[in-house]
């Protein structure tokens, strides 16, 4: 098939911009609105013709030159070629478009939050095995592909975990292990500690655990290995972390996030919060701070003990209820809570626990949300519900890639 010329007009959430050519809709990789791009047809996602660019006509003024040098055959990062004030304004776009087309309009005072410093932002990454002709490396999905592509560097990581994997790659390769999957790296902001986990593939075999990880942190002596758990500090308070147990990966930006929640929130002495997908309760002690208590609710047994473990640590007014979300706010009675902080997984929440919120009737809701179409989705069935939106704010956890953390302020009609 010819190239094609295209010319992407708005932003599309994934990074891709969207352009249309005799009435047939495409979605083009690695360009900006606005630019003239020759690109090449890659089949369809969605439905909706992909394409990417393969060389720029007519570049637009926010167009900058990528300083990676995996980026357009990695899939991790999708808009290094976009300045980063630009990117800011892209990502605003695309959650006013997915509030638009829920029917609901972003608050014209709603904040974009970015970095001063857009890059070593991660503080955890999972990178996966490559078996190649000189051994063991480690690396990421290629754009749109299963396939690996082995990397020495990451500019949006955190230096330590870069120094980090080829150490890993050099121990797998001397002790001539056999099946890596993947390797799970996260390393505490303020302390030396560097917690790792190997998964290989099918059922983890016997393997000289404690020999490799004495290898590696021979190769390692500015980290402290930590195959358990690992300190995080936010503010005065501190939690422990797990390999299997979620945590925001941008540790900067989670400070900006949770202040503006919390912001939001503005729980009283004499109130009590309920935190819903409550993980190990970091948002929950903060809240606990200046609420009456918190009820936390999380169905991970994994993050519910470190959560528990976490409020005794800070000694936080905070009780765990394990279960699914919308199981567990069945048996809550109507009026015990004044305010809600929702922060779930990707998909959104369950429409049993949006109804189940409404009728607990709670004056104050702050929704944290990864994904615009999923927050669009569930806060207009909250406006359905009686709620009418106050604030909102966007906060870039995740600079150079199309990924979106937004925030919205509900108030009881």
């Amino acid at each position: 098939m010819a190239p094609l010329i295209l010319r992407p007009s708005s932003p599309a959430h994934g990074g891709a911009s969207v352009a249309r050519d005799d009435g047939k809709v495409w979605l083009v990789s690695y360009a900006l609105p606005g630019e003239v791009v020759e690109a090449e047809p890659r089949g369809r996602q969605g439905g909706v013709a992909v394409a990417a660019t393969t060389r720029v006509i007519e570049a637009s003024p926010h167009r900058v030159n990528a300083p990676c040098p995996y980026f357009g055959d990695c899939g991790g990062c999708q808009l290094q070629h976009a300045a980063y004030a630009h990117q800011l304004a892209l990502k605003r776009q695309v959650v006013e478009e997915a509030w638009a087309r829920a029917g609901l309009r972003l608050p014209p005072d709603a904040a974009v939050l970015g970095m001063d410093d857009p890059w070593r932002y991660r503080i955890r990454g999972e990178f996966e095995a490559v078996a190649g002709g000189g051994g063991w490396s480690f690396g990421f999905h290629r754009m749109r592909s299963h396939s690996v592509l082995a990397v020495d560097s990451c500019l949006i990581h955190d230096i330590r975990i870069e120094h980090a994997l080829p150490a890993f790659a050099q121990a797998a390769n001397e002790m001539r292990l056999t099946g890596l999957q993947n390797l799970l790296l996260t390393v505490e902001p303020q302390g030396r500690g560097l917690l790792w986990r190997m998964r290989f593939q099918g059922r983890e075999p016997a393997w000289p655990r404690d020999d490799f990880a004495h290898r590696v942190a021979e190769l390692l002596p500015e980290s402290t290995l930590l195959d358990d758990a690992m300190t995080l500090e936010l503010w005065d308070l501190t939690f422990r972390v797990r390999s299997d147990t979620f945590v925001q990966t941008n540790y900067r930006q989670m400070l900006v996030l949770y202040r503006t929640a919390l912001d939001m929130l503005q729980a009283k002495a004499e109130e009590r919060v309920i935190d819903l997908y409550a993980g190990i309760g970091t948002i929950s002690v903060a809240a606990a701070r200046d609420a009456g208590g918190v009820t936390a609710i999380e169905e991970n047994p994994h993050a519910v003990q470190l959560g528990r473990l976490n409020a005794r640590i800070n000694s936080a007014r905070v009780e765990y209820l394990p279960g699914k979300v919308e199981a567990v706010l069945k048996g809550i009675r109507l009026g015990r809570f004044q305010a809600v902080i929702l922060d779930p997984p990707r998909a959104g929440c369950e429409p049993a626990a949006l109804a189940e919120l409404i009728r607990l009737g709670a004056e104050r809701i702050v929704y944290i949300s990864c994904e615009p179409s999923t927050h669009a989705r569930d806060l207009m069935r909250l406006v359905q519900g009686g709620y009418r939106i106050r604030r909102a704010a966007i906060v870039d956890m995740f600079p150079q890639t199309y990924h979106i953390e937004s925030v919205a302020l509900l108030e009881r009609s």
